[in-house]
């Protein structure tokens, strides 16, 4: 016995109607099975590791019956093992509204909560991931990879970071590491349709690369190198046989050649090379007397390019690399989303800004620009609260480190409370100095005229102050 799907009354397995409702049951019956023959079908594929066919089929037999909790359970469980567990949990969250109680979504969930660590780590995971997508999509290519590795480091098993990683190879020719990044993914995926096609493209280049190093070992081997003195010789190289028949022809006038060769050099060239010898003797020790006087003047000019090579290597010695730098100025964006200033601050000195791209370059003016808007916010305060509790040293410390990034801050009150601050200190001349300058630039706000008056109060009371000690 089976409930009508239509009004919920017992109805026999045998009959075709509802005797309550009338409900035709045959093409209800269908669907069902048709839903639990793609749950086969899915289960089948996922025990293979096939994920994304599992994926296919446990969706189909969802459409066709939505409170197949089995067929849901397990594309929960598959969507965890291809690392998006927040899929997961959404198709375990409704499976346990359609069936409440006897449900294998409640041992799943039990075990997410019981690992929470986990999840936050595969969910932040998940956060860099589209980060990456970002960096990928403004064209900041190391940006992108670094955090791709940061990904795959906190959920190895997600396979679009693999993917996208091995695009990101592709794309720069490194076609032994995006192959093993989509052998990874197939690992987890065995029959991913956008992992087969990159697979298919990565195969093609590195088969052409392997022909081609074929053919270059080939050509080497067919030929011989050798120098003779300045110059490189190449020949085709030939085996002992080979070159004893090229060489009978040519072995009698070889023996001429050398008799001939023996008179001519008792007769003509050992006269010229005795008195060859005697020239260059004299002109050696000439040449060694010139040389001993200018040794002295080129001492003298390889000191001084050693002295200016020194220099240019202090200028760039302890300069971070390219790849240290994009790395120290994620660490200061991060740290800015997490509102440490600190760390920000710390992240973008060890950046070495001559070194990033244009897009680099915008990130890090961001960065340093989000810095000095909250470390003038922080000083500005901490120097208002120290003058109220009557610091005025500290206090003259913060606004001056606020008036360092900008003397305009809110409209000149920082500058016109460093100036009372050194009043109150008793540094008369700092505080003539910073409400002279108050007065000049915001003459025509009360704080502008407020100094003026400052200024000539304090002005008086030194003259009369020095008036005295006369």
């Amino acid at each position: 016995m089976k409930d009508c799907f239509y009004c919920g009354s017992p109805v026999d397995d045998q009959a075709t109607r509802c005797s309550y409702c009338g409900a035709h049951q045959k093409a209800y019956r269908m669907i069902i099975a048709s839903s639990n023959q793609a749950y086969n079908e899915g289960l089948v594929r996922a025990k293979r590791h096939d994920l994304s066919g599992a994926m296919v089929c446990l969706s189909r037999a969802l459409r066709y019956n939505k409170k197949n909790t089995d067929a849901r359970n397990l594309l929960g469980l598959v969507y965890m093992e291809f690392g998006e567990p927040v899929l997961a949990l959404r198709e375990w969250v409704i499976s346990k509204s359609f069936a409440p109680e006897e449900n294998e979504a409640d041992r799943y969930l039990d075990m997410v909560q019981r690992q929470s660590g986990m999840f936050d780590r595969i969910d932040n995971a998940t956060k860099k991931f589209n980060q990456a997508i970002a960096y990928c999509q403004d064209g900041n290519y190391d940006l992108a990879r670094i955090q791709l590795k940061r990904v795959l480091s906190s959920n190895p098993k997600m396979v679009r970071a693999h993917q996208l990683l091995a695009l990101l190879d592709i794309r720069e020719e490194k076609y032994i590491e995006a192959n093993r990044s989509l052998s990874a993914a197939a690992r987890i995926d065995t029959n991913n349709a956008l992992t087969t096609t990159y697979q298919q493209e990565v195969r093609v280049h590195l088969a052409e690369a392997r022909k081609n190093n074929k053919k270059k070992k080939a050509q080497q081997s067919r030929v011989v190198d050798f120098t003779d003195g300045n110059d490189t010789v190449r020949m085709p190289r030939q085996t002992f046989i080979e070159a004893l028949d090229n060489s009978k022809s040519g072995l009698f006038n070889i023996l001429i050649g050398g008799v001939i060769g023996v008179l001519v050099c008792v007769f003509l060239v050992m006269p010229t090379m005795k008195q060859k010898a005697n020239s260059d003797a004299a002109s050696a020790l000439v040449n060694a007397n010139s040389q001993a006087a200018s040794s002295q003047s080129d001492a003298n000019s390889l000191k001084e390019e050693v002295k200016q090579l020194q220099k240019k290597l202090d200028k760039y010695e302890g300069q971070s690399d390219v790849k240290g730098s994009y790395e120290q100025l994620l660490v200061a964006e991060n740290a800015v989303k997490e509102k440490d200033n600190g760390a920000a601050s710390t992240a973008l000195e060890k950046v070495n800004k001559t070194l990033l791209d244009t897009n680099g370059k915008s990130i890090y003016e961001e960065v340093a620009k989000s810095v000095d808007a909250q470390v003038m916010k922080e000083k500005y305060q901490e120097g208002r609260d120290l003058m109220a509790s009557g610091d005025y040293a500290k206090a003259i410390q913060a606004f001056k480190t606020v008036i360092k990034i900008d003397e305009t801050y809110e409209n000149g009150d920082a500058l016109y409370r460093l100036a009372e601050s050194f009043e109150k200190n008793g540094d008369t001349d700092k505080a003539v100095k910073y409400y002279t300058k108050v007065a000049e630039d915001y003459g025509s706000f009360y704080k502008g005229r407020n100094s003026a008056r400052k200024v000539e109060e304090l002005k008086a009371a030194s003259e009369e102050a020095e008036d005295t000690q006369r």
